[in-house]
């Protein structure tokens, strides 16, 4: 993934890690310390104002940590600059805020993080504290040890770097800029205009099958709902009561993988067609849509319920299936550094005017060639 930044792109390198027990306990202290420590901030400074009105300094905060780092083993035993990480990120949260606030806005005030809500470790200078071995088979964290990893594409030189765990496990995240590298020109143009029937029509008649990752795994995830359901113990309103049961615990993971491969297989398709299209046409024009009101609901209210809610409910499941918004973010990440050019323009009868004589007709579109035979 990659986005502008300051006349460079910025790239986001993930790569997955396969912690040892023990490793993976270290990893969840260091959470758990992280996150106790972002609360105790945040507390010290809402107390700070209620109580004297006065605005806590980060600076003052951050030789507390210091002096709590000298009386406390395990704050000692995790990585200074991560606990750095904290507090910048607490001053972020309040920038926004008070941003937010001056613009007239009813902004939310920073918020408790619980366990669920903290997911990661921040190296602010990741390059310093991480560190790969020479064939990039395992890195070695503070406090945690050599952690194998998942061997595939070289990870180039970075900046900052992320430890994320997400339905139990763990991914490293490396990010750094690069310059673009640009491709050689094709001298030729494309018109994009994304459907359900069909994932992308091109202006040059090719037309790109759309994967339906989420219809194609229906069955699974409609599987593991049931399950869920089954071990599920509700109260009268619905809320489950045995949230901390094993069982629950299990089977709500079991769900949130079968989501993550599907999101993972869309992720997948909707990356080999962007870099196709931007590989074969130096400037691309993409349909300008806007894709949140496109899918939304058509319930209505209860004195003007809506007409064909159900029918609506369908339409939007495909949009969101089909990736469009991902799709297009794609298309301009890599086109940026492809020195492409990506243009938007007016979405109206795109879909039915024809590109070489522009007569609109809504049978432009028929017959559909799948594009996986076209690449080797």
């Amino acid at each position: 993934m990659a986005s502008r930044f300051d006349g460079q792109l910025r790239w986001l390198h993930k790569v997955r890690l396969y912690p040892t027990c023990a490793q993976e306990r270290a990893l969840v202290a260091m959470l758990r310390v992280t996150r106790e420590l972002y609360n105790a901030l945040l507390q010290q400074r809402r107390d700070a104002w209620t109580t004297r009105r006065v605005s806590l300094p980060s600076r003052e905060q951050y030789t507390q940590i210091t002096e709590l780092r000298d009386a406390e083993a395990r704050f000692a035993a995790v990585y200074r600059e991560c606990e750095d990480a904290i507090l910048h990120r607490l001053d972020l949260s309040f920038a926004a805020f008070f941003r937010r606030l001056k613009r007239g806005e009813s902004p939310g005030y920073p918020r408790f993080k619980p366990p669920s809500r903290w997911n990661q470790l921040e190296f602010p200078h990741g390059d310093r504290a991480l560190k790969f071995d020479d064939l990039q088979r395992r890195v070695s964290v503070p406090s945690v040890g050599s952690i194998r990893l998942r061997k595939g594409r070289t990870v180039p030189e970075f900046g900052r770097a992320f430890l994320v765990t997400k339905n139990g496990r763990w991914y490293a995240v490396f990010e750094g800029h690069r310059l673009p590298s640009p491709l050689l020109a094709s001298g030729s143009s494309v018109g994009v205009d994304r459907g359900i029937r069909v994932l992308a029509a091109l202006s040059d008649g090719t037309t790109i099958e759309n994967l339906r990752p989420g219809s194609r795994r229906k069955a699974v995830v409609e599987r593991h709902q049931r399950a869920l359901e089954a071990v599920t113990v509700k109260d009268a309103i619905g809320r489950p009561l045995n949230a901390k049961d094993a069982a629950r615990i299990a089977a709500v993971r079991r769900l949130a993988r079968a989501k993550e491969c599907e999101a993972n297989a869309r992720r997948d398709w909707l990356h080999k067609v962007s870099r196709h299209i931007v590989q074969r046409f130096d400037r691309i024009a993409l349909e300008s849509l806007r894709l949140r009101s496109m899918t939304r609901s058509a319930k209505g209210t209860p004195e003007e319920p809506g007409v064909g809610v159900r029918a609506k409910a369908g339409l939007n499941r495909a949009l969101l299936d089909a990736g469009f918004g991902m799709l297009s973010t794609l298309i301009r990440e890599k086109a940026g550094n492809a020195a492409r050019t990506v243009i938007e323009v007016d979405a109206r009868y795109s879909s039915q005017t024809c590109a070489a004589c522009g007569h609109v007709c809504k049978e432009s579109r028929e017959g559909v060639i799948c594009l996986r035979s076209l690449w080797p």
